[in-house]
C-alpha cells in the first residue's frame, strides 16, 4: 500500500507553529486530487494539487456537485460501491476512468474513506484520486509489444516448420534416387513425394521437343483422363509454362488463372523449368484440385524440383558417359577386328560383323558410288534376296536420304522410313534406317544400318553406329588412329572422373542436408520455443535475446543453401576452353581478395606470365577462391604473404599457392576439397566450406587435379593441374 493511501489521522500538533494554514499548504503540494465530500458526495473541498490535475481553474464552479457524475460505466458503478463502503465505515481502493473538469482522459488510481468526529460517528467522505494513466499507457504498450513478439515468433515457428517439411522432403527424394539414372523412375519418385507430401497432388515430367512439352511419365496417382488429356504436350505458350521458361524457376498459378490453365482436373498449378546450358529440355508439373497452394507446400514443391534438377543433371551425364562407353567398346571391337587390314572392303565387312554383334536385329550394307548410282558392295546374311537384288542393281544418287548422307559428310538416321522414298519399296519392312558415308578411301561410300525391330533409333544405337561408321573411316585414314582412339579414351576418363565427382558431390549434399542444414534448424526451433516460454512468464529480454539467436539459425541456413546453389551453379555452367593468360586472373583474384579482406595487408608473389588452357570465367573463379582462401587463413597474421607459383610439364600446368596461414593436419588434406569440409571453427575463419569444393568441380571439368599440403601452424599449399589441349 502506498504512503499516500494510509488512513488520513493527523497527530496531535506539538509545534504551535503547524498551523491550519500549513496543513492546507502541505494538502495543496501534494499532486494527488484529495478531495472532502458529504455523506451525499457532494464534493466539499478540494486541494490545489488536485485541482490541477483535474484542470480546475476555480473550485466553485464544481462546489457541490455530485462526485458520481464525473464518472461513466463500470467507473461509475466502482464510485458508488466505494461510496456505500465508506458510508458503512470501510475504505475501498480501485482503478477507473474518468475524464478531467476539461475533458481530458485520464486512469486514476482512487481510495474512499470514512472521516469520524471526537465520538467515532461518520461526518464527511474522503476521497483520495492519483493519476496513473502513465503507467496505464505502459501496461499497455507492454501488452501490444507481448502481443508483436507472440505473434513474430508463431511467424518464425510456421516458417520453421516450412523450411524443415521442404528440407525432409528434399533429403527424402535424395535419399530415394541417389542410383537412379532412368528418367521416368525419377519423375515416378518425385511424384512419390509429391503426393505425400503436398496432400495428394498428381505431377507429370515433361520433355521439350520444339516448341512443346510431351509428357514422359506421371506420378501414379494421376487420374487416367489427364494422362490421357495431356498426350497432346503442353505448349511452351501456355501462360504459366512460358512464366517458367522466362524466369527459370518454379512458379505457381491459383484459383480461376490455375483452372484456366489445367485440364479441368486441377486449381492450382506448378511448373518447374529445366535448362542444358540456355535451352529448356525439361518440365515438372504439379497440380492440386485445392483453388490454392500454401506456402509450406510450395517451399516442398521448389524443394522437391531442385532436387529433381541435380538427379535429371547426374542422369544426363550417365546417359552420355554410357553413351560414350557403347559407342567406344564398339570402336574399340572393330578397330581389334580390323587388325592391320587396308583394303576398304574388308574393313567394311568387319564393320558389319562388329555392328550386327553389338546390336539385335539389325541389317547392313556398303555402298559405293558408280556412275551415278549407289551400288551394294558388301551385306549381311539375314537381308532378303529381292531386297539384295535390288541394291546390287543400285539406288540413285539423288535418292533424298541418300543425298543428304553423302552432302552432311556426318550421316541421318531416318525414324519412320519409307522405303519408296529412297526408290527401294523391296526393303519397306525396315522401320528405321542409318546412313553414315565414310571418307579417306579412294571412292565414296556409305554404311547403312536398317532395323525391323523398331521405327526409332535410339540414342545408345546412334551412338553405336556412328561410332563404328567413324571407325571405318579412322580405319581408311590410318595415319589418324591413334590420336583418334587417345582422344576417345581420354574423354571416357573425363567423363568417368566427372561422375565419380558428382556422385561424391551428391553423397555430400545429402549428407549435408541431413546434417548441416539441421543444425540451424534445431537451434531456431529450440530458441522459439525458449522465446514462448518467456512470452508466457513476461519476461521480453529473453524474448528479444532468443529472436536474436534465431535469426543467427535462419542466416546460417541462409549461408548454407547460397553455397550449395553456387556450387551447383558451376557445375551447369557453360564450359569454353581456349587459351587464357594466367597473370590477369590472379590480378584480379588478389583485387577481390583486398576487396574481402580490407583490414588485412596482403602481399602475392605472382608467377612469370603463362598461358594455360581452360574456361577463362570458370578460371577466374578457381583463382579468386584460392587467393581467398590464402588470405583468410593467414589473417591472424599481420601481413599475408601469398606465393603462387606455375610449373610446365609436357602432360599439363601446375598451379599452386602457398600461404604463411595456421596450415592444417595433413592427414585430413583429402577432406578439404569436399562441400562443407572445414577443419577450423566458424568463429575463428568465418565461411560454410563451399570454395574449394568450387575449386574441385571446376578443376575437374577441365580433367584436372587438386591437392593440398601443410605442416599444421606453418601454412599452407593448394594446388591445380590443368592439362594440356589435345594440340598442345
Amino acid at each position: 500500500m502506498s504512503d499516500w493511501a494510509r488512513p488520513m489521522t493527523l497527530p496531535p500538533s506539538q509545534d504551535p507553529g503547524l498551523a491550519a494554514t500549513d496543513l492546507q499548504a502541505i494538502l495543496d503540494s501534494s499532486s494527488d486530487c484529495i478531495k472532502v465530500l458529504d455523506l451525499d458526495a457532494h464534493l466539499l473541498s478540494m486541494n490545489a494539487g488536485g485541482m490541477a490535475v483535474m484542470e480546475i481553474e476555480d473550485f466553485s464552479v464544481c462546489e457541490h456537485a455530485l462526485w458520481p457524475t464525473f464518472w461513466e460505466g463500470v467507473a461509475r458503478e466502482q464510485v458508488e460501491h466505494a461510496l456505500e463502503a465508506a458510508r458503512a465505515g470501510h475504505t475501498t481502493t480501485f482503478e477507473g476512468p474518468a475524464q478531467t473538469f476539461a475533458g481530458t482522459p485520464k486512469w486514476w488510481e482512487v481510495r474512499v474513506s470514512p472521516l469520524r468526529d471526537p465520538d467515532g460517528g461518520i461526518t464527511r467522505l474522503l476521497a483520495i484520486s492519483r493519476d496513473i494513466t502513465a503507467r496505464k499507457v505502459a501496461e499497455q504498450q507492454l501488452q501490444e509489444i507481448q502481443q508483436l513478439l507472440s505473434d513474430r515468433a508463431q511467424t518464425l515457428e510456421v516458417r520453421v516448420s516450412q523450411q524443415e517439411r521442404a528440407l525432409d522432403a528434399f533429403v527424402r527424394f535424395t535419399t530415394q534416387v541417389a542410383s537412379i539414372t532412368d528418367l521416368e523412375e525419377l519423375a515416378m519418385a518425385a511424384g512419390d513425394i509429391i503426393k505425400d507430401a503436398v496432400g495428394g497432388a498428381t505431377s507429370g515430367l515433361y520433355l521439350i521437343r520444339g516448341q512443346t512439352a510431351f509428357p514422359l511419365a506421371f506420378s501414379r496417382n494421376t487420374p487416367p483422363a489427364v494422362r490421357v488429356a495431356r498426350q497432346t504436350g503442353v505448349p511452351l505458350s501456355m501462360p504459366l509454362a512460358a512464366e517458367a521458361v522466362q524466369a527459370r524457376r518454379t512458379v505457381f498459378a491459383q484459383g480461376e488463372d490455375g483452372r484456366v490453365q489445367s485440364v479441368g482436373y486441377a486449381s492450382a498449378l506448378s511448373i518447374t523449368p529445366y535448362f542444358s546450358g540456355q535451352r529448356p529440355y525439361a518440365l515438372f508439373a504439379a497440380g492440386t484440385g485445392r483453388p490454392e497452394w500454401t506456402a509450406q507446400e510450395q517451399a516442398i514443391i521448389e524443394s522437391v524440383g531442385r532436387g529433381l534438377g541435380l538427379a535429371l543433371e547426374r542422369a544426363e551425364q550417365t546417359r552420355q558417359l554410357q553413351e560414350r562407353t557403347a559407342s567406344l567398346d564398339a570402336f574399340v571391337a572393330f578397330t581389334e577386328a580390323a587388325g592391320v587390314a587396308v583394303d576398304g572392303l574388308v574393313l567394311a565387312r568387319q564393320a558389319e560383323l562388329v555392328l550386327r554383334a553389338t546390336l539385335d536385329q539389325v541389317s547392313v550394307a556398303v555402298y559405293e558410288l558408280e556412275d551415278g548410282l549407289w551400288k551394294a558392295r558388301i551385306w549381311s546374311g539375314d537381308i532378303q534376296p529381292e531386297v539384295i537384288a535390288a541394291i546390287q542393281q543400285g539406288i540413285p544418287q539423288d535418292a533424298p536420304n541418300f543425298a543428304e548422307a553423302a552432302q552432311s559428310g556426318t550421316g541421318v538416321f531416318v525414324d519412320g522410313w519409307k522405303a519408296e522414298d529412297d526408290l527401294a519399296p523391296s526393303a519397306s519392312n525396315y522401320g528405321a534406317v542409318a546412313i553414315i558415308p565414310t571418307q579417306g578411301g579412294p571412292t565414296p561410300q556409305l554404311f547403312t544400318v536398317g532395323t525391323l525391330a523398331a521405327r526409332a533409333w535410339t540414342p545408345r544405337e546412334q551412338a553405336i553406329i556412328r561410332a563404328v561408321g567413324g571407325a571405318l573411316t579412322l580405319a581408311l585414314k590410318r595415319t589418324e588412329l591413334a590420336r583418334q582412339l587417345l582422344l576417345q579414351r581420354d574423354a571416357l576418363d573425363r567423363r568417368t572422373q566427372e561422375l565419380m565427382a558428382a556422385n561424391e558431390e551428391l553423397e555430400a549434399f545429402t549428407y549435408s542436408a541431413s546434417h548441416d542444414l539441421r543444425t540451424p534448424v534445431r537451434h531456431v526451433m529450440g530458441f522459439a520455443d525458449l522465446a514462448r516460454r518467456a512470452l508466457d512468464q513476461q519476461q521480453p529480454e529473453k524474448v528479444v535475446r532468443s529472436l536474436g539467436i534465431i535469426q543467427q539459425g535462419a542466416a546460417r541456413m541462409e549461408q548454407l543453401i547460397d553455397g550449395m546453389l553456387m556450387l551447383s551453379r558451376a557445375g551447369r555452367q557453360d564450359y569454353h576452353p581456349r587459351m587464357v593468360a594466367l597473370e590477369p586472373l590472379l590480378t584480379q583474384a588478389q583485387r577481390d581478395a583486398e576487396l574481402d579482406f580490407p583490414a588485412q595487408t596482403i602481399e602475392v608473389t605472382l608467377p612469370t606470365p603463362v598461358m594455360v588452357w581452360g574456361d577463362a570465367t570458370l578460371l577466374q573463379q578457381v583463382m579468386t577462391n584460392l587467393i581467398n582462401n590464402a588470405v583468410k587463413y593467414s589473417s591472424g597474421r599481420d601481413v599475408s604473404e601469398v606465393t603462387v607459383h606455375v610449373s610446365d610439364t609436357d602432360a599439363e600446368w601446375v598451379i599452386t599457392v602457398q600461404d604463411n596461414g595456421v596450415g592444417f593436419d595433413p592427414r585430413y588434406a583429402g577432406k578439404l576439397f569436399g562441400i562443407f569440409q572445414r577443419l577450423h571453427t566458424h568463429d575463428a575463419f568465418p565461411g560454410i566450406g563451399v570454395g574449394l569444393a568450387t575449386v574441385r568441380r571446376i578443376v575437374l571439368k577441365h580433367g584436372g587435379r587438386v591437392f593440398a599440403d601443410s605442416v599444421d601452424g606453418q601454412g599452407a599449399t593448394f594446388g591445380v593441374a590443368l592439362p594440356k589441349p589435345p594440340e598442345a
